[in-house]
């Protein structure tokens, strides 16, 4: 027995649903649907198959959901959940078997395009560990009004929290700003050269 909000629906309800009524909500939701899905997933063909196939199952339970009331909502919660699905549970897999011998794109190495070259890496997390030792060899208000300063709040927030002035948190800012240059030369000066 179905239930809404104003009680089970009737046999008259449930056959209120008619095949022009369920073409309509279709018609109605299907462009929202796919941009969503393909906001999600980033695909536009995945969001349309995506979609298909949330349409098929809601469709196959029209006599239990009212669809042109309800419908909307539910193809959202369902599309939700089924790019998600696509997106974790999806596995991209290279049969070596069904390829050529003589397919040469096998054979090569697919280099990531996101990934920073070896080098950078490692100069990154040299400025890092410098910044840490910088970090650490200031004095406690200094280290607190540049981390404050950094999350973007004002001098008279900074100097209320550190229980001084605002222009004497300006003063700390600036001499923790001049400590860490300082500490940072060397990094600073090979990344002007």
């Amino acid at each position: 027995m179905l239930v809404t909000r104003a009680g089970p629906l009737s046999n008259a309800e449930k056959a209120a649903a008619s095949p022009a009524d369920l073409d309509a909500w279709v018609l109605s939701t299907a462009p929202d649907a796919v941009a969503y899905a393909a906001s999600l997933l980033r695909d536009r063909a995945a969001a349309e198959d995506v979609v298909q196939d949330c349409y098929c199952r809601l469709l196959q339970k029209a006599n239990v959901y009212d669809l042109p009331r309800d419908g909307r909502k539910l193809l959202f919660e369902s599309v939700t959940n089924a790019c998600i699905n696509r997106a974790t549970r999806a596995r991209h897999v290279l049969s070596l078997d069904a390829a050529d011998e003589d397919d040469a794109s096998l054979h090569e190495v697919v280099a990531d395009a996101d990934a920073a070259p070896p080098d950078r890496v490692l100069m990154r997390r040299e400025l890092e560990q410098a910044i840490a030792s910088a970090l650490a060899k200031l004095p406690v208000a200094h280290r607190a009004a540049l981390e404050l300063k950094s999350l973007g709040h004002s001098l008279l927030d900074i100097g209320e929290a550190l229980g001084v002035s605002p222009n004497y948190a300006g003063v700390l800012i600036h001499r923790a700003r001049q400590t860490m240059a300082e500490h940072l030369a060397p990094f600073l000066e090979e990344r002007a050269g």
